[in-house]
C-alpha cells in the first residue's frame, strides 16, 4: 500500500510539475519590468489597456495624423457598419478558439488543448467604439507619435497589411455588431497567448512592459505600479 501511495505521489509531481514551473516563470516574467521608464516630453496620443475577463486589448483611436484605422479595418467589415466612432480595440488570439468560445464560459477543454499544444491559425480582432468604455479594468497611456507608429507597425505586420492589397474580415465570424476579425501571421501557443501578444506591442512601441507575461494580470501590474 505504501509503495502505491508513493507511486501515486510521484505520478502527481510529474504530472503538476510543468504547470507549476509555467506558473512561476509567468510570475517571474510579470515582474521584471521592460522599458521602465518611456517618458518622453512628445507624449500627444492616449491609447488605453482594457482587461475583459483573461484577454486584454489595445484600443487606439481611429484617425490621427499616423494612421486612420478605418482606412484599412474597415466598419463596413462588421455588422453594423458604425460610424463615426472614436475608438478601435486590437486583439489576438487562436482563430479557433475564438471560434468556439464567444465567452469563457463556453470554453471546452479540447479546444484549449489545441490552442496552447497544437500549431494553428491565428486571427486579429477589431471592435469600434463610439467612446472609451467606462471601467475599473482600464488603463490610459500618453505615448509619443514615434511610440504610436512602432505599435501602428506591430499590429499591421500582425496581419501582413503592408504586403496585402485590401484587407479582407473573416466571413461569418463576430462576437458584437460593431466587430470584425481577421487572419493574423503566427501561431497561438502555450508561449505566446493573447496578452503576450499585447505585451510584446507594448514591448516594440518602446513603451512599459513585462520581460514576459501571458496573463494580463502582468500588463496591468506594470502600470499600476
Amino acid at each position: 500500500m505504501k509503495q502505491a501511495l508513493r507511486y501515486f505521489f510521484k505520478f502527481l509531481l510529474i504530472l503538476i510539475s510543468p504547470a507549476v514551473v509555467y506558473l512561476v516563470m509567468a510570475l517571474i516574467g510579470s515582474l521584471i519590468p521592460v522599458n521602465s521608464n518611456p517618458g518622453s516630453k512628445n507624449e500627444k496620443i492616449d491609447i488605453y489597456l482594457y482587461k475583459q475577463d483573461m484577454h486584454t486589448d489595445i484600443l487606439l483611436p481611429v484617425k490621427s495624423e499616423i494612421i486612420k484605422w478605418d482606412w484599412i479595418f474597415k466598419p463596413e467589415h462588421s455588422l453594423s457598419n458604425p460610424q463615426n466612432s472614436e475608438f478601435i480595440g486590437f486583439g489576438w488570439g487562436d482563430l479557433n478558439f475564438y471560434r468556439n468560445t464567444p465567452q469563457w464560459e463556453d470554453l471546452k477543454l479540447d479546444v484549449a488543448f489545441k490552442a496552447l499544444f497544437l500549431r494553428s491559425q491565428s486571427a486579429l480582432h477589431t471592435r469600434f467604439y463610439q467612446k472609451i468604455p467606462v471601467s475599473e479594468n482600464l488603463v490610459k497611456i500618453s505615448v509619443s507619435e514615434d511610440q504610436y507608429k512602432k505599435l501602428t507597425e506591430y499590429i499591421l505586420e500582425t496581419v501582413n497589411a503592408e504586403n496585402k492589397g485590401e484587407i479582407q474580415p473573416i466571413s461569418g465570424l463576430h462576437y458584437y455588431q460593431d466587430d470584425a476579425f481577421y487572419l493574423a501571421e503566427t501561431s497561438f501557443h502555450l508561449f505566446k497567448t493573447c496578452n503576450t501578444w499585447t505585451n510584446s506591442a507594448l514591448k516594440a512601441s518602446g513603451l512599459k512592459a513585462c520581460l514576459w507575461t501571458p496573463f494580463p494580470q502582468g500588463i496591468f501590474f506594470q502600470y499600476r505600479n
